[in-house]
This record gives structure tokens, sequence and C-alpha cells, in this order.
């Protein structure tokens, strides 16, 4: 019997059973397209690949689900038919959190267990020390994937025995690596235009990480308190610096900048009389556009 069974060898799937055979588990392995499976298999002897995702599945107790989305995954396992009792299911496929409970509600109706797991790296950092993956579920069941967690390497942290927990965290991590994303090919437009060395850009990079976190978490101290009064950087202090971001970012070409849209959210609370407030006060106008109560994920 197999150590653990990876059903879907993309690049998420074969980067976590290179991981695992690497660790010394004994994998099993199904893929829609089976010659992708083989080519994983070939350069490890501790990889068998099966005709049939519900082969792949008997033979072990543990399965990672590693497919493309979720209705993917709700098609394989409605082929794979029986075979899911008493076994634990592991979804890394992307997705949200209103995704979770359908799925999971297939793997407990058939008696299997289930978790959520959410890689926040790419996939040629599964299985060494930058490897960072969240997981939501039953701590026993947690408990029970050690030898995978382990193999996976780097921080394997259990969140919450809800399993939307992960996907929760996973949507928040993703959106702020989103805007990390945004802001640093806007700067590099910024940065030609204007004449600076790229490799200049990126040295000046490290000169705002020690800002980083203390805006963080000083922002969402405040906004969890939801006040805002802060004398270190009022509101008055940003507005000049983004107007001419905002010129800068259009001069460069940068259609919808998110500078230009924090210009105007910053200008819209300086109009409400805010002006010796945190920027964090932002987040009232999002609060105040919601058009229904938020629904937070249970349990968090």
């Amino acid at each position: 019997m197999a150590d653990v069974t990876v059903i879907g060898t993309g690049v998420i799937g074969s980067g976590v059973v290179r991981a695992c055979a690497a660790a010394g588990l004994e994998v099993a392995v199904w893929n829609r397209t089976e010659s992708r499976a083989e080519e994983v298999a070939k350069v490890n002897p501790r990889v068998q690949v099966h005709a049939t995702a519900a082969e792949a599945i008997r033979a072990s107790r543990i399965t990672l689900l590693c497919l493309l989305n979720y209705p993917v995954t709700h098609r394989v396992l409605e082929q794979a038919g029986a075979g899911l009792s008493g076994r634990l299911f592991v979804q890394h496929s992307s997705g949200v959190p209103e995704s979770v409970g359908p799925l999971q509600e297939r793997i407990t109706g058939a008696g299997g267990r289930f978790m959520e797991a959410a890689i926040l790296n790419y996939p040629d950092a599964i299985g060494t020390d930058a490897c960072f993956t969240v997981y939501g579920g039953a701590p026993e069941d947690f408990a029970e994937l050690g030898p995978v967690t382990k193999a996976m390497a780097g921080h394997q942290v259990h969140l919450h025995d809800e399993p939307r927990y992960a996907k929760a965290y996973h949507v928040v991590a993703s959106a702020f690596y989103y805007a990390f994303v945004s802001g640093f090919l806007e700067c590099a437009a910024i940065a030609e235009h204007i004449g600076v060395p790229l490799n200049a850009f990126a040295d000046s990079v490290p000169l705002y990480d020690p800002g980083f976190e203390n805006t963080v978490r000083v922002g969402l101290d405040l906004i969890e308190r939801r006040d805002y009064a802060y004398e270190q950087a009022p509101l008055t202090t940003h507005i000049d610096v983004l107007q001419n971001l905002a010129r800068a970012a259009e001069d460069a070409g940068v259609d919808a900048s998110y500078l230009t849209a924090l210009r105007d959210r910053v200008r819209t609370a300086l109009e409400q009389g805010h002006r010796r407030e945190h920027i964090a006060i932002l987040t009232e106008q999002f609060r105040a556009r919601r058009s229904a109560a938020p629904h937070p994920v249970e349990g968090a």
C-alpha cells in the first residue's frame, strides 16, 4: 500500500509528488493525461502511476487533490465513485471559501475525512525551506498528515479546525500579493518613464521593508478598534504625495492606476473631515459600500 496518493500531476501536483518521493514516501498518482504522470514517475522509483483515479485513491489512506479547480475535483471524484470512506482527502486546488462546503459534504457524506490546504509559494519551493502551506481541518487529521507535511518542508501551519479557514487565508494572502504585483509593475513603468534605472528601482525596495510590517500591524489594530487617530502619519500627509504619484503613473501610460484610486479615496476622506487620522480610515469607505453584512468564515 502506498503512503500517499496524489491526484493531478500538473505544476503543483508534480512538485508535491517529487517532494514526497524524495522524503522516502511511496506515492500513488493519477493524472487525466497519463503521459504527464509517467514523466514524473520515470525519475522517481517510489512513484506508481495508476490507470484510474479510483485505483489511485484506493492505493493509500491519504489523497492529496492537486487538480485545477473545484469543478474539476468534483468531476474526478464523481467518476471515481465509491472508495472514499475512511480516507483523508486534502484539497489543494485554487478557489474561494464558498467552494469548500460542497466538496467537504461530498467527501464526508461518502464517509471520508476532509482538509483544505493552500500552498503560498511557487511550485518550485515545494520540498524546500521556502515552502509555506496553511491547513484547515481536524487537528487529528493534520497529525495524520505528518509524513506529508514533513516532506513538503518549510512552514506547514495548521490554522483552524474549520477547513474553509485555509481558503479564506489564501484569498487574503493572494490579494495582498497581487497588490504588491500591481505596485511593482506600475513602479517599473514609472521608473522607465522618469529615467530611473531598473536596478536602482530594485535597490530601493528593501529601504521600505521595515515599514511594511509596521504599517500592517498598526493599520489592522486601528481597523479593528475603529479608532484612527494617529499623529505619526495623518491623512493630510498623504494627499500631496498621492497626487504627484497619480500624475506620474498617468504620464507613464498606466491606465486605471491603483495610485489614482487611492488618491481619490484619500480625497473623499478629507472631504468628510478626516485630517488627523491614519490612512487605514479608508477602510470605512469599503464598509459603507457593502450592500449587506459581511459573511466571515465560520469559526474564524
